[in-house]
């Protein structure tokens, strides 16, 4: 059986991305941070129909000393595995003017510190022929009018990945970026119906992505051995000006 990893796996993206690879029949370690409810109604969901094929591990993704004993957590239960999907992710919509030191370094350390530091501390443990995948969004790609930490660090996981390549293919480990645009989430369901609309009308499709489509695209790059070093963007045609 192989073996995923994903984190924050409980919700949003991250909770479709271990949904699809439960389905296709990969054991899966799912890491959270602090939302223990959350945590506790995936788990009873899962146990329906996926009950010994997955394990739930909380840590703080913005710790290195906890990030650590995560990965040992992983490498003293499992001697290898296939994919590691790294999705978790925090913002701040704290303006320009306002925004502390403290508030930009949690995002960094979140958003592209603690994936890197991951996939050090995790790399020998990849079988031959795995997977990394990252979850980057447009935001890192196209300015933005909010959270200039968020698309900051997103931007700077685009470049990770790339970086990364070159270090993990010696070992025939692939590494990519999907790019969503805007996902129905709950970081998007709360904004204002106008709000939504007007991100809808930059949109070519005319609609939000869903966190299953994101995951389809996940699944399929896990599949191909040939994609490598790709930010793969998933948007639906979205139009920043």
């Amino acid at each position: 059986m192989k073996i995923a990893i994903v984190t924050g796996g409980t919700k949003g993206i991250g909770k479709a991305i271990v949904l699809k690879y439960l389905e296709k029949g990969c054991y899966t370690i799912i890491i959270y941070s602090n939302d223990d409810v959350t945590a506790q109604a995936l788990k009873s969901e899962l146990d329906v129909q996926y009950k010994n094929k997955y394990e739930i591990i909380k840590s703080d993704l913005s710790n290195i000393e906890k990030v650590k004993n995560t990965c040992n957590i992983i490498k003293n239960n499992h001697k290898k595995f296939d994919y590691l999907i790294l999705n978790a992710g925090v913002t701040n919509r704290n303006g320009f003017d306002v925004l502390t030191i403290d508030e930009w370094n949690y995002i960094m350390n979140v958003n592209l510190t603690m994936p890197f530091f991951l996939v050090q501390n995790l790399s020998d443990y990849i079988v031959r022929g795995g997977k990394v995948i990252f979850i980057g969004a447009v935001m890192g790609i196209y300015p933005h009018a909010v959270s200039i930490p968020y698309a900051v660090s997103k931007a700077g996981l685009h470049m990770l990945s790339k970086q990364l390549v070159k270090h993990l293919s010696p070992h025939g480990i692939t590494v990519n970026t999907v790019v969503p645009g805007f996902v129905d989430t709950l970081w998007q369901k709360d904004k204002p119906l106008e709000q939504r609309k007007r991100i809808e009308n930059k949109i070519a499709l005319k609609r939000f992505a869903v966190p299953e489509e994101v995951a389809q695209l996940c699944w399929d790059i896990s599949q191909n051995d040939y994609v490598n070093g790709s930010l793969l963007k998933i948007d639906g045609g979205y139009c920043y000006e």
